[in-house]
């Protein structure tokens, strides 16, 4: 029994110890792992560093994009009469980004940067577009103890900027005399209602403010606070003048005022200096403004040198003589890349009709408009050749267009004229404007550019929308040219 005893307590004892054995062993494993704990610990600590130098590096290229395009930018607009204005301000943005990149990058330690391909600048229209690829090797310091002695980051940086588009507006503006009706429906009836001009023959008031000799309309919407569609138009222009005074860079936007009746006169040439046309059209003054003040008088108005001949003319709306005066005015057909070469925008602002009349005398062939009594030494009173009513053909509208302008329209339907048909020119005249006056938008839409038709009728949709036309002339500047 005693052997018995003694066995097991020796085999208890051994596996008592058994534990202390292993101890040895254990020791060696964990001496074995901790190589690739550090390992990995260090490669951690590798990859941080190269990510913390591809941030660096993508600030420094990130400055040297912007200093591209701004840099060329710049050159743009210092230089622009550079016979290789493009190429030059192209091959200075991409030294600049060159120069911009190798400063900030030199600043990082451990690292070979390779700048390639040399940065790009490209110029689309009125947007400038640069990119700066880089690719670099980080020295890796735990890495190499692992056959991994470095680390490759790279990226590729994009920037851009829009150039200024030089623009310049013509707002070529109808006073004729049927834009003398009043702003709305409710200004009509209030001058009828006041106004004796058609009572003799039809006993009835006249919605008109003409101001022919012997018709009293005009001075008695004056009198009676009627708004004439004129004066809406005076004012939505006035508010167009605040937005071009504006621009981006000094003289990007030029306006010029242009009335015409049976011809086109210059109330102000354009100009960049967008204060002088305020006082021009009389912004700051109460109604009535500038171009009701030039509605159909029977005489010209805006005339040079005495001479009957020249100015807005009278007794018709002339597009066909119009238009092509327009095209001569235009200054510049450029694209609005500089300057040099502003993108001319025609803004017709009218109701649509066309009437062939003519209030005139004739001197050598040539229509003059003196007036009748005449208001001009050596020149015989006008003499009326009947009213001829139309609409607009668009063809004299295709050469100002093809010479490269942008005609932009805004349309301001006739109101249909209420009155008591007693027969006679008047109501023949009536009748026939109210016949065809809701077709009138389809020969302008033909007249505008694509894309370039306004409707308007009330005062508040006139500003709108001559707002709207400025907007669309700076969008279409900014994306296309």
């Amino acid at each position: 029994m005693s052997r018995i005893l003694t066995g097991l307590n020796r085999l208890a004892a051994q596996a008592a110890a058994l534990p202390r054995a292993t101890g040895g062993n254990l020791s060696i494993l964990f001496g074995f792992s901790l190589i690739p704990i550090v390992g990995l610990v260090g490669l951690g600590v590798d990859y941080g560093m190269a990510m913390s130098t591809k941030t660096k590096l993508n600030a420094a290229a990130d400055a040297a994009a912007l200093a591209a395009v701004v840099t060329t930018k710049a050159y743009i607009a210092a230089n622009p009469t550079d016979p290789n204005l493009n190429a030059n301000a192209i091959a200075a943005g991409q030294r600049q980004a060159i120069n911009s990149f190798n400063v900030n990058a030199g600043k990082v330690p451990y690292t070979t940067v390779n700048l390639s391909p040399t940065p790009v600048v490209t110029r689309t229209g009125q947007r400038l577009d640069s990119t700066v690829v880089y690719s670099a090797v980080v020295q890796n310091s735990f890495g190499k103890l692992f056959r991994s002695p470095s680390t490759t980051v790279g990226s590729t940086v994009t920037a851009s900027v829009d150039l200024p588009s030089y623009l310049d507006f013509y707002l070529m503006v109808d006073v004729s005399g049927s834009m003398g009706l009043p702003a709305t429906q409710a200004d009509m009836n209030k001058l009828a209602s006041v106004n004796n001009d058609m009572w003799s023959d039809y006993q009835q008031g006249c919605q008109f403010a003409c101001h022919f000799p012997g018709y009293n309309g005009w001075s008695l919407a004056i009198q009676n606070n009627v708004q004439l569609r004129t004066d809406a138009v005076n004012t939505a222009v006035c508010n167009l003048l605040k937005r071009a005074a504006a621009p981006v860079v000094p003289n990007q936007y030029r306006v010029g005022i242009y009335p015409f009746i049976n011809q086109l006169g210059t109330l102000a040439g354009l100009t960049s200096t967008i204060a002088n046309l305020n006082t021009t059209a009389q912004c700051g003054q109460t109604r009535p403004l500038a171009f009701t003040n030039l509605l159909d008088t029977g005489t010209t108005q805006l005339y040079t040198n005495n001479d009957p001949t020249t100015g807005t003319g009278a007794g018709g709306t002339h597009f066909e003589v119009s238009m092509p005066q327009m095209q001569s005015t235009v200054a510049s057909y450029g694209d609005g890349s500089t300057a040099t070469k502003p993108k001319p925008f025609v803004f017709l602002i009218t109701d649509g009709m066309q009437n062939g009349q003519h209030f005139s005398t004739t001197v050598n062939s040539k229509y003059a408009y003196p007036g009748n009594p005449s208001k001009f030494t050596g020149y015989n009173a006008a003499w009326w050749d009947g009213s001829q009513p139309s609409q607009i053909d668009p063809n004299n509208c295709a050469a100002l267009k093809n010479a490269g302008a942008t005609i932009s329209v805004l349309y301001i339907p006739y109101n249909q004229i209420n009155f008591v048909n007693n027969s006679g020119g008047i109501a023949w005249e009536n009748n026939r404007v109210n016949s065809f006056s809701p077709t009138l938008a389809t020969p302008l839409k033909s007249c505008a550019s694509p894309g370039y038709f306004y409707t308007a009728n009330s005062p508040a949709d006139i500003d709108s929308a001559l707002s709207a036309m400025f907007d669309q002339a700076l969008k279409v500047a900014r994306i296309t040219h």
